[in-house]
């Protein structure tokens, strides 16, 4: 049986109980009064602004929510989304470079790091990578 938890902008299934060990790989996104499929693996980025947030994916599409970035964060439950900024959630899947101030996404965007997010960003990256 599927369980659906209705929020005010998405749908998340599975049953929350369930969620170990079915993980959920999606979201439902309300847009127009239709609820559009996305995939966590689509996801590049999430910005804020103000009383809203976009989500933009890896093929251009861009959704707009009336929540905050904290609210989208544990609402999607994801852990590959990090946060980076305080306008900002990033999938680390979609990182090509980063430096100590920036990072650059799949899709070219350039986005900074905000001081208070450097050092937890910076330690579970370079704990993934390996020098040359």
């Amino acid at each position: 049986m599927v369980y659906l938890k209705k929020t005010s902008n998405f749908l998340v299934s599975p049953n929350p109980e369930n969620q170990e060990k079915n993980k959920t790989e999606y979201v439902f996104i309300k847009q127009n009064n239709h609820y559009i499929k996305l995939l966590y693996n689509d996801l590049v980025f999430v910005q804020s602004a103000g009383n809203y947030v976009d989500l933009l994916t890896c093929n251009s599409r861009r959704f707009v929510l009336k929540s905050s970035i904290a609210q989208i964060q544990h609402s999607l439950n994801y852990e590959k989304l990090i946060r980076i900024h305080r306008s900002y959630l990033i999938n680390i899947d979609h990182i090509n470079e980063f430096s100590l101030q920036e990072v650059t996404m799949s899709n070219g965007c350039i986005l900074p790091i905000g001081k208070n997010f450097q050092d937890s960003f910076l330690d579970l990256l370079l704990n993934i990578s390996i020098s040359a």
